[in-house]
Parts: structure tokens; C-alpha cells; sequence
């Protein structure tokens, strides 16, 4: 008796530590809930203390496509998201530039290492389109510690031009 109550015991903490760190909410409704997040939030930062974040236009068919790098991490940062738009632009029935959200990969990065395979990264961009050659883009970048007890979410505000 005392065998199989501790194979159970052991059963069900392997399968309750196997879903650390997975969110079990459906990825559009979390995109449709940092769209909504993003579009109610007031203060905004211009840079982080914990990475560096740059953004890039390019000139393409029909308007401008912006790039958002963030890389160099100063701290541990695990599952990270990143999901950034532009004001008044419906993001519903267009994609908004995002990292994280739809993909099953986790993207971690941990100064000054990087392994692709194993999902430590140096950096990670996203990109979106813009009609405009300047631009305000409004970045909700959220990321866990290593044991995914602790989020920690920035809101951040990038100007974006292309020039020639």
C-alpha cells in the first residue's frame, strides 16, 4: 500500500512540475488582452534597465516595415513576449509585430550566453508594417525569472523614422 501511494505521490508532482511556465490561455485571446493592455496604459518608458531595445524602418511596397531588436540582457530573462503597435490602427483584423505569444517556443536570454538549440537567444526582433515613414511605436516586452515564479512587464515607447 505505502508503494503505491508514493508512486502516485511521485506521479503527480512529475506531471504538476511538467507544466511550469506553460500558460494555458488561448494565444489570441492573450494578444487580444495586451493589444487592450497596451491601448490603456499611460506611462511609458523610452528605455529599459534590464536590455537594450532599438527600432529600424525600412522602406518596402506600399509603405514602411519597422524592426524591434531587443538584445543585450543585463538579467536572466526567460518566456519572454513582445508585442508592439501603433496607435489607432485596428489590431484585431491586422497582426501586430510580436514575439512569443503564438509561437510554442520559449525565447530566453542570459547575459553573455547564447544556445539557439536549448532557446537561449542573443536578442530577438519583430517586425510590423506602417503606412507612415514616422511613427510612435507603443512595446509591452514581459519576461519571467529562472524558476518562472516572478513576471515582470515594461511598457515602452519607441520613435520610429525611415530616413534615406
Amino acid at each position: 500500500m505505502r508503494k503505491i501511494i508514493t508512486l502516485f505521490m511521485t506521479m503527480f508532482l512529475l506531471v504538476g512540475c511538467s507544466q511550469i511556465g506553460k500558460e494555458t490561455v488561448d494565444p489570441r485571446e492573450r494578444y487580444a488582452y495586451i493589444v487592450e493592455m497596451i491601448e490603456e496604459h499611460e506611462a511609458f518608458a523610452s528605455a529599459s534597465n534590464y536590455f537594450d531595445i532599438d527600432v529600424e524602418m525600412a522602406k518596402i511596397e506600399g509603405g514602411y516595415r519597422y524592426y524591434i531588436t531587443v538584445d543585450n540582457p543585463r538579467i536572466a530573462m526567460y518566456d519572454i513576449e513582445l508585442l508592439a503597435i501603433e496607435k489607432d490602427v485596428d489590431y484585431l483584423n491586422n497582426m501586430a509585430a510580436n514575439v512569443g505569444i503564438f509561437e510554442e517556443k520559449q525565447y530566453n536570454m542570459v547575459p553573455n550566453q547564447a544556445n539557439s538549440e536549448m532557446g537561449y537567444v542573443k536578442g530577438i526582433v519583430a517586425s510590423g508594417l506602417s503606412k507612415n515613414p514616422q511613427t510612435t511605436l507603443y512595446v509591452f516586452v514581459q519576461f519571467k525569472n529562472s524558476d518562472y515564479s516572478l513576471s515582470h512587464s515594461e511598457f515602452i515607447k519607441l520613435d520610429a523614422s525611415y530616413e534615406e
